[in-house]
Order: structure tokens, then C-alpha cells, then sequence
């Protein structure tokens, strides 16, 4: 046995047979070309056939490793048989195994697709014909499959470019050539032939505000040991317009670090550009709209605090002269009373601008017991309110630490809106439990229920609910946000239940020992 017959198909191990398809009418010569395989130590799986039909249905299935054939067989000569093998085994090895062949027979054989071919009486240059046969198939074989990886790959390539829409680049560091792809004139227009190829054309479309910056940033990557690059800036493109990019490079270095090729992607985000600008011109202008208009209001609040002060001690003076006649009384009373209704407002005003300016309502906690507090409250409320019937109800331990004038200023102003929107004739329930950590006070009224639509937004700024008809409404929308903001200063919450069936119920549930600190505006959204 030869060398080369020792060394027979490294891909395919005796314990695997190879699989042959023998085209040949000679039984003798059939067992010839078996023997030759045996003597070699190489198990096959023969399979001959002597016909059209035989070789037609044996090529269907296509499970064959190599296609052995003779030249002339009765009824099929060797040219229709490799046409037929190449047509439905394309990447089969095929080999003639034939009498007297001519040179020019052989050639063109050989042309039409044949892989080798072999004498009959030089049976012994069969195995390594098969051997080299097979090698060369499978050499074939990866080679197209490396092609159709390749296509794939580069199928992918376009697709991405497609899809991004960047302006793709190569950069060859050892010859200094920049290659642009095509989306360079979709996107900037240029052609590859009016840009060119080398990097200082690229940079001269810098913008010269920011050129050195980044042709440094450049250079200086590709001189350190970085892989990748990245720079904003301005470029100017065809139509002589600027454009803002985003421009992000890969670095491809030698085993050694030496830099050989950079490859990167040139990104259009000028209309992100202008988008963010935009936004953050809005946000300006309304910040400062928004300071204006609270500063405004805390000005213009506090100013009017003097002259309504001097109107109430004008007032409280008159009341109390004795010579002062019935119906100067009245007028002086209605004085009064529009006076500290404006004087109410303003002291709404400048909470809230406190509130919003300053990030919260302070407090100064000290011990007091709300069943006291409920009770003044109350009491000042049935004064005001002659004709309305108030109940109070007080369970557990009242004692914690609150600010009283703040507590008293949320009670007050629940207190009032239900006495404002509750049905004539039916009393209002003030509530006040102690429980083991917090102290509980409940404000309830019959009457038509709060809106569904507006009770998300019940304790927002200048909101109003409904009134009740031929009731004036004196409230400007401030009163329940500046009640939240002085719970929430307290630690602690403050919500409301209503219903056509049940009526309205205001809860505040205070924590007994509050820190002094405000409510910033950002927990007051979100409770």
C-alpha cells in the first residue's frame, strides 16, 4: 500500500464507510474496483447500477460521498451520466473509471465538470484519485460556505448602514486613505470623488470653533492605546449648511499596539440638537415666568397687608366708641368682615408663595393637645355660625407635638368649607382620635359629594370645588393645597372620602411626635 493510500481521507475514519454510487455493467470489473478499496483498508458501501433508470433513482437521494462512472455503458454514455450527476448532486466528487480514454475525450470530460478519471488498467491509481478527489470537495465545499457566510455578512453590513442611516468610514492609517460609503451624499451631500479621500479634507469641514479640539482628541486617541474615539461638533456639508454630528470611531491595532485601520460611523443629530435646545429654552422661560409670578404675588400680597391692618383696627375702634349709631355699626360690621375676608386671602398668598419659593411650609412643633385646639376651633366656628349645628367628638389621648397655629389654621380652613358647602339644615361632625402613634381629626358634612373629576386634583393650587347654588364662593383655590402642605410639614397625610350617600369627610392623620421641617413640593405630588 502507498503512502498516500495510508493516509486516505483524514474526514472520513474507517469506522465510518465511504458511501459510493458505481456506475458499471461489468460485474468483474465492479468487483476490481471493490477489491481495490479492500486492499487499501477502507470499508465503502458500494452501490452499483447498470442503467438510466438505476442511476436516475440512486442520484434522488443524494447520499452519496463520491460518483464513480464508467465511460460507456449500453443505452448511457459518460457525458449524460455527469450531466444527470451534476445536476442533481452539484457538489458530488465524480470520477471516470473507464478503458481506453483519448486526451482530447479526457480534457473536455474534465471541462464539463468531471473531478478526475482513471484507467481501468491503472486500477491502482484509484484510491489516491478517490483521496485527492475528496479533499478537493471538501476544500469546495468550506470555500462556498465561506462565500455564503461572506454574502450574509455583508447583506447584514448594508442592512445596519440602511437602518442607522450613518455615514459609515475607513480609514487606512498606514497609506493615510479615508473611505466613505455612500450615505455621505444622501446625508451630507457629498460625492466620494468632491470630498476626497484624505483625513485633512475631512477635518477643513470641521467647524474652526472646534477644530483643533477635535482633530486633537483624534490623534490623540490613535496615539495612546485607547480603541475607540468619540467627538460632538460641527460639520458643514454640501449645501454649506452646519450640521451637528456625533462621530464615534473604532481603532483596530497589531498584536504589538501598533495602529493599522480605523473604522467609525458618522451620526446626523442636528434635529436632536435643536429639539433639546428647544426644551431647555421653554423650561427656562417658564422658570423664570414661574418666579415672576410668584414674586409678584408674595410682593403684591405682603404690601396689602398694611392698609388692610389699618382698616381692622379702624374698625375694632369704631365698634367700640359708644356713641357709634345702629346703622354705623352695620357698616363698620360689613367693613370688618370684607376686610378680614381680603386679609384671609392674603395670608393664603403668601403661603403659598412661601410654599413654592422656599420649598415648604416651616413649622415649630411643641406640645399641645388637639382635643383642646378641636375645641377652639369649634367654638369660634359656632360664633361665626349661629345658625349651624357643630358637633364634637374627642376619643383617646390628644397630646403630641404640633404647631398650633398651623393645626388650627387646617382645621379651620376644612372646618369652614364644610360649613360653606354642606346642606342647611344638617350639622357638621368635627372628630378628633387619639390612637397609639398618631392623632386622627375628621371633618364631616352632608351634602351634594365633590366632583369625581376633581378629586385628584382637589389639593392642587387654585382649585375650587363646586358651591352650593345662591352661595357665594370666597375661597381663590389656595386654601386645601396650603392645608397639605402644613400635614405634610407635620409628617403626616391628609385625605378625603365623598359620596352622594355618605356625604364628604375630610382626614388628617397627624404622627404624635412631628419634626419641624417643610414639605418639599415634590413629596407634596406625590402623596
Amino acid at each position: 500500500m502507498s503512502e498516500l493510500e495510508r493516509t486516505f481521507l483524514v474526514d472520513a475514519p474507517p469506522s465510518r464507510p465511504l458511501s459510493l454510487l458505481l456506475l458499471e455493467d461489468s460485474a468483474l470489473d465492479a468487483q476490481l474496483i471493490s477489491a481495490r478499496f479492500e486492499e487499501a483498508g477502507i470499508p465503502v458501501r458500494l452501490e452499483r447500477v447498470d442503467n438510466r433508470a438505476g442511476f436516475t433513482r440512486a442520484l434522488a437521494a443524494c447520499s452519496f460521498d463520491l460518483i464513480l462512472s464508467d465511460y460507456n455503458v449500453p443505452g448511457f454514455d459518460g457525458l449524460a451520466a455527469l450531466s444527470a450527476a451534476r445536476s442533481a448532486c452539484p457538489d458530488t466528487p465524480f470520477v471516470f473509471v473507464s478503458g481506453a480514454l483519448g486526451e482530447e475525450r479526457a480534457i473536455e470530460l474534465l471541462k464539463r465538470g468531471a473531478t478526475d478519471y482513471v484507467l481501468k488498467d491503472r486500477l491502482d491509481r484509484l484510491v489516491p484519485c478517490v483521496a485527492r478527489a475528496l479533499r478537493e470537495a471538501e476544500g469546495e465545499l468550506r470555500r462556498k460556505r465561506a462565500e455564503a457566510a461572506l454574502r450574509k455578512s455583508e447583506e447584514r453590513y448594508a442592512l445596519a448602514i440602511r437602518a442607522t442611516f450613518d455615514t459609515i468610514w475607513d480609514w487606512d492609517l498606514e497609506t493615510d486613505f479615508l473611505h466613505w460609503n455612500d450615505t455621505l451624499h444622501q446625508v451630507f451631500g457629498y460625492t466620494p470623488e468632491q470630498f476626497g479621500s484624505h483625513p485633512d479634507q475631512w477635518a477643513e469641514r470641521v467647524h474652526p470653533e472646534e477644530r483643533e479640539r477635535v482633530v486633537q482628541g483624534l490623534r490623540g486617541a490613535i496615539g495612546s492605546s485607547a480603541e475607540h474615539w468619540m467627538a460632538e461638533y460641527r460639520f458643514l456639508c454640501a449645501d454649506g449648511a452646519w450640521r451637528h454630528v456625533l462621530d464615534r470611531g473604532y481603532i483596530v491595532r497589531e498584536p504589538g499596539g501598533r495602529p493599522v485601520r480605523m473604522v467609525g460611523a458618522m451620526q446626523d443629530i442636528s434635529e436632536r440638537k435643536r429639539t433639546e435646545e428647544e426644551r431647555q429654552r421653554l423650561l427656562q422661560e417658564a422658570h423664570r415666568r414661574t418666579e415672576f409670578e410668584q414674586q409678584l404675588m408674595g410682593i403684591v400680597s405682603h404690601d396689602l397687608r398694611n392698609p388692610l391692618s389699618a382698616i381692622l383696627m379702624a374698625g375694632t375702634l369704631l365698634l367700640r366708641h359708644q356713641d357709634t349709631q345702629p346703622w354705623q355699626s352695620r357698616i363698620v360690621a360689613r367693613i370688618m368682615s370684607s376686610a378680614e375676608r381680603a386679609h384671609r386671602m392674603i395670608r393664603d398668598l403668601l403661603d403659598f408663595t412661601q410654599a413654592r419659593l422656599g420649598g415648604g411650609l416651616p413649622v415649630s412643633p411643641a406640645p399641645l393637645d388637639l382635643h383642646e385646639l378641636a375645641a377652639q376651633v369649634v367654638e369660634e366656628a359656632r360664633t361665626a355660625h349661629p345658625g349651624r349645628e357643630l358637633l364634637l367628638l374627642r376619643t383617646g389621648d390628644g397630646q403630641g407635638r404640633w404647631d398650633a397655629d398651623r393645626i388650627a389654621q387646617v382645621l379651620s380652613n376644612i372646618l369652614g368649607n364644610a360649613l360653606r358647602h354642606g346642606l342647611e339644615g344638617t350639622p357638621v361632625r368635627v372628630e378628633t382620635e387619639g390612637l397609639e402613634a398618631q392623632v386622627l381629626m375628621r371633618v364631616h358634612n352632608q351634602g351634594a359629594p365633590i366632583p369625581p373629576d376633581l378629586l385628584p386634583h382637589l389639593f392642587e393650587p387654585l382649585t375650587r370645588g363646586g358651591t352650593r347654588s345662591g352661595h357665594s364662593d370666597r375661597s381663590i383655590g389656595l386654601g386645601l393645597y396650603i392645608v397639605r402642605q402644613i400635614v405634610l410639614a407635620h409628617g403626616g397625610q391628609v385625605e378625603v372620602h365623598s359620596t352622594a350617600g355618605e356625604g364628604t369627610t375630610f382626614t388628617v392623620r397627624l404622627p404624635r411626635l412631628a419634626d419641624a421641617r417643610p414639605a418639599s413640593t415634590d413629596e407634596a405630588r406625590s402623596t
